[in-house]
């Protein structure tokens, strides 16, 4: 139960919550009437995506940058608990999330989008890249929920992966996940102080955010006038690539070092939660404002198409679209990816699950030992009851096992999500290119997450297993004369009823896998045809729709800059 200053707490934050959800809406009103009116079907994703983040209550504190940049040892220093895993090669491989919470509790959530609860010592087994190497437990996020952070509710800590380690899945996994931050907090060692890649970073976090600090660790490593030299640095490159240079907080585990952590608790933190609501009506807009620009760049493109001359603009259209050929190909391309994820499906899991058969067989016979003499009242008994026990027994077992090959199965499925991802990215990138070139007006929109329906877990049922013709023996036939050849029987059905079942199983979790992968096929070649098609409308846009499109331009323009100025009172 909340006390009474936590549920006042919470009622604060949901009002706030709404009215900042109010004050978003001419921005979200705005493009769904553009997207709607031009048909701007590329577009819909990331308007659902804004309406989603607009619900939000907490600020995301996102610890990004290189690896080994001491990212989980700041988290677990400043949080006061020894959490994350850390060492002297790349360590982090899953984006881990930290919070308050009513009771101590860690959650695990895999890509398949189920859960598990785990202990706090656990955590390792699911985050470290040498316990999970490669993720290969398809773990999506893991979530730590603490009692002693109830100061700090609205925040929600996050770990990220490092960037430019060998390792490549650790980058793709930070990168993913960006378009979520609040609050950026970028690491950056004072060996070496600053890198091109940390400035290409920062440039990538602005356009989530204009909260954004510089964490520069292991200052223990350099003496005062040393790190006052690293900061004078760090403070002066900033400023010949940005306009403003953000704040520069210096940090370091070791002890004697505790008056940093302090400063960094009282200047950021204890701010970002004095005006909270002002920090996320920032990290909103900013996200607003990229919905905004991606309105604006279609429009721009359709206008430019209206000011050409018809024969010109047919050519230009040419340009851009190119022959439909280009789309089939990449459409071809696509479908043969997902026959191939799909084709060795079956037998991988037949495979995975044939290694549960010699371990099934000797549980049951086992148990089949203890449970047969209560059976040996009549024949008919007997078939009842090893009917009876096999379906539930060997349901319970088939559901274990079927849930612990859940994340193995599915990660094709992920594989396969990815690889599609990054081909409509490619598409979209070349589109990009010939729309520039022939109208100078790139489309800077962002690929949106594909979205499916996981594969559900089979259901289990063994059915029948004797046809009912043998009960009309039992009155006839004494058990004390047959019941040693009857459990023999049962004893020799049980491996071909195993077989059996764990075959179905398989042909289960195949149609089950293949129906997810055929949905992403579909997905994929939607969003391409509402790509292309997007863009020759636009292109095709005739000279008399000129003046509509110029009063739509000047809606967004005046919202954008609204927006903006909102944004840019947090930016510094």
């Amino acid at each position: 139960m909340w006390t009474k200053n936590e549920l006042g707490m919470a009622t604060k934050v949901n009002i706030e919550a709404q009215q900042l959800s109010h004050a978003a809406h001419p921005v979200i009103a705005l493009a769904s009437e553009i997207a709607e009116r031009y048909d701007l079907s590329s577009i819909k994703p990331l308007l659902a995506t804004c309406r989603a983040v607009l619900k939000q209550d907490e600020l995301s504190v996102a610890v990004v940058g290189r690896f080994k940049a001491g990212k989980s040892s700041f988290l677990n220093h400043f949080l006061g608990r020894d959490l994350l895993p850390v060492g002297v090669v790349p360590v982090t491989a899953v984006v881990t999330e930290i919070g308050y919470g009513p009771r101590e509790k860690a959650s695990v959530h895999f890509v398949d989008r189920h859960m598990q609860e785990i202990a706090l010592n656990e955590l390792s087994q699911f985050i470290s890249e040498k316990e999970n190497p490669g993720n290969a437990r398809q773990v999506s996020t893991v979530k730590i929920e603490l009692p002693e952070l109830a100061r700090l509710r609205r925040l929600r800590f996050v770990d990220m992966p490092g960037l430019e380690s060998a390792l490549a899945h650790n980058t793709d996994a930070a990168l993913k996940w960006l378009p979520n931050v609040g609050l950026a907090l970028i690491a950056i060692s004072v060996d070496p102080p600053l890198s091109q890649h940390d400035v290409a970073l920062l440039k990538r976090v602005y356009g989530y955010t204009t909260a954004v600090s510089i964490l520069l660790t292991k200052v223990d490593l350099v003496d005062t006038n040393e790190r006052a030299e690293v900061i004078n640095f760090v403070r002066e490159c900033l400023s010949n690539v940005f306009s403003f240079s953000p704040q520069i907080f210096p940090y370091s585990v070791k002890t004697g070092y505790e008056h940093l952590k302090d400063q960094f608790d009282s200047i950021l933190i204890e701010k970002t939660l004095a005006e909270f609501t002002e920090y996320r009506k920032a990290v909103l807009g900013r996200k607003l404002e990229t919905l905004l620009h991606e309105c604006r760049e279609y429009l721009t493109l359709a206008l430019k198409s209206a000011e050409t001359v018809g024969s010109e603009r047919e050519a230009v259209k040419d340009l851009i679209i190119g022959e439909r050929e280009t789309l089939n190909e990449v459409k071809s391309e696509l479908q043969l990816v997902v026959q191939h994820a799909a084709a060795g499906t079956r037998p991988r899991i037949a495979r995975q699950l044939e290694g549960h058969q010699s371990e099934l067989e000797r549980e049951f016979l086992s148990e089949l030992q203890s449970e047969f003499p209560r059976w040996t009242g009549s024949l008919r008994i007997a078939l009842e009851s090893f009917e009876r026990w096999l379906n539930e027994t060997l349901a319970e077992e088939l559901l274990a096992v079927s849930g612990e090959g859940r994340t193995p199965f599915g990660a094709p499925l992920e594989k396969l999500k990815q690889q599609v991802f990054r081909t409509l990215e490619r598409f979209r990138d070349r589109l990009s290119d010939k729309t520039l070139r022939a109208f100078g007006v790139p489309l800077r929109t962002l690929e949106q997450e594909l979205e499916i329906v996981e594969p559900h877990t089979p259901d289990i049922r063994i059915g029948r297993v004797f046809d009912r013709n043998w009960e009309l023996l039992s009155p006839v036939v004494p058990m004390w004369l047959i019941g040693p050849l009857v459990r023999r029987h049962f004893e020799g059905q049980l491996p071909y009823l195993i077989e059996k079942n764990l075959s179905r199983l398989a042909s289960q979790w195949d149609e089950s896998l293949r129906a997810a992968m055929t949905q992403i096929l579909r997905e994929a070649q939607r969003r391409l045809d509402d790509l292309v098609a997007t863009v020759e409308r636009l292109t095709s846009t005739s000279g008399t729709e000129a003046p509509g499109i110029r009063a739509d331009l000047e809606r967004i323009g005046l919202l954008l800059e609204e927006t903006r100025n909102d944004t840019s009172q947090k930016g510094a």
